[in-house]
């Protein structure tokens, strides 16, 4: 419910993505339905799909693929995998990536609180009992306390697999060690992935979704790399994977390398603010203004404040929400009863200082040539300014490209 006092603000103006069914029907307010439509369709109606999912950061990638999921969520046996809670942003690769995969998947099928009522197990024994001993052998050389004999085999392996993700994500001996194993039987780690999975679809009557989030958080060459290089490996399990992607590589010339690999790919587009013509969309500006007054009382914030916000998110979901956050915060540190037009400033300039301390001389340069309203060539430079957000794609009919309205003064007043 919307915040009755701005105290309250600071927690309802949260910025994790919505992944409840209570968050999503006090919070989520409809601005795709079509695209999600369209990719649940996909799901809905064909087998095993390997689907790229992209989109700007913060435009509500991950709110979103979590309403799909509840949506299939009769259907369907969903895993979601953050690649930052799991891996190491810095430092990952394929075989990290699908070990990563391997192991959520198994710790999912063991754990008895996800396991259907009345089923003793998802897996049979003598397959759980293969993965136990497969992953004991493939791990030698990395420290693990032995697992107790009193445990069942199934809670052996799920605490085995816990501690895995857990020292995956944050111990470079043990990527080393995993790469070092993994990379020379990936076969059977994906053997295993498709045998396990399998049988947790035929317990369970549903389908096996893995939604891998976050992906685009990774810099843009290992990510490139990633999908390039590896894309077999990443569609070779037997199940319905989604991939999330960087926007930046949807506009590289790889782009149509990758794809081929893949069965779908969506992009997820940005609530316009205005049209390709300059004049405000009006509709957009509807969606946005619902999104905010959803979490705060609309008597908390003025109208030219929440107008001031709305244009400087630049139809960011999750930039719409960071603004609100702050201007919440300089409010009450002000002593102020509600957001004012100071208040929406103050926020606009700390989130503006963000991109000022990326932004280089050439940046500036490429900027000013889109404010000029040039057409700007697919090269490394424009992709890496969709990558950081200077660079907003927006979709009305047709793509188009805008600077990012919380960037445009600072490019308006540059000199070289």
């Amino acid at each position: 419910m919307a915040a009755p006092t701005l105290q309250e603000a600071l927690r309802t103006f949260d910025l994790r993505p919505l992944s409840s069914i209570t968050d999503m029907n006090h919070y989520y307010v409809e601005h795709s339905a079509v695209v999600l439509e369209r990719l649940a369709l996909q799901l809905r109606t064909r087998r095993r799909l390997k689907i790229l999912f992209t989109g700007h950061r913060i435009t509500g990638k991950t709110t979103a693929l979590n309403r799909v999921a509840h949506q299939l969520g009769d259907d369907f046996f969903v895993i979601h995998i953050s690649i930052p809670r799991v891996l190491n942003t810095y430092d990952v690769d394929y075989s990290d990536l699908m070990f990563a995969i391997g192991l959520r998947l198994i710790k999912r099928a063991t754990d008895e609180n996800v396991i259907p009522r009345g089923l003793t197990t998802l897996v049979r024994e003598d397959l759980l009992d293969d993965v136990l001993r497969w992953l004991q052998e493939r791990i030698k050389g990395i420290p693990i306390a032995p697992l107790s004999t009193d445990m069942s085999l199934m809670a052996r392996i799920n605490v085995l697999v816990g501690t895995l993700e857990a020292k995956l994500s944050t111990e470079a001996r043990t990527r080393t060690t995993v790469r070092e194993h993994i990379a020379l039987h990936l076969s059977e780690l994906i053997e295993r992935i498709n045998y396990v999975a399998h049988e947790v679809e035929r317990k369970s009557g549903k389908h096996v979704l893995i939604i891998v989030e976050d992906v685009d958080k990774l810099d843009l060459e290992p990510a490139r790399r990633l999908f390039l290089e590896h894309a077999r490996t990443l569609t070779a399990p037997r199940v319905s994977i989604i991939y999330t992607l960087p926007i930046a590589l949807r506009y590289s010339l790889d782009f149509p390398q990758i794809s081929a690999n893949f069965d779908r790919h969506f992009i997820l587009p940005i609530v316009r603010t205005v049209e390709r013509d300059g004049s405000r969309c009006e509709s957009g500006w509807d969606t946005l203004r619902e999104v905010f007054l959803k979490r705060i009382n609309e008597n908390l914030v003025s109208t030219d404040a929440l107008d001031t916000l709305i244009s400087a998110s630049g139809g960011l979901i999750g930039m719409l929400i960071r603004l609100g956050l702050l201007a919440t915060e300089y409010a009450l540190v002000d002593g102020k009863e509600r957001i004012d037009e100071q208040s929406a400033e103050q926020a606009i300039a700390e989130v503006r200082g963000d991109f000022k301390a990326l932004l280089r001389p050439d940046d500036y340069e490429i900027l000013k040539r889109c404010l000029k309203g040039e057409k700007l060539a697919n090269e490394s430079p424009v992709q890496e300014l969709l990558y950081t957000g200077a660079l907003l794609e927006y979709h009305n009919h047709e793509p188009w490209i805008r600077v990012n309205p919380l960037v445009q003064s600072l490019v308006e007043e540059w000199e070289p």
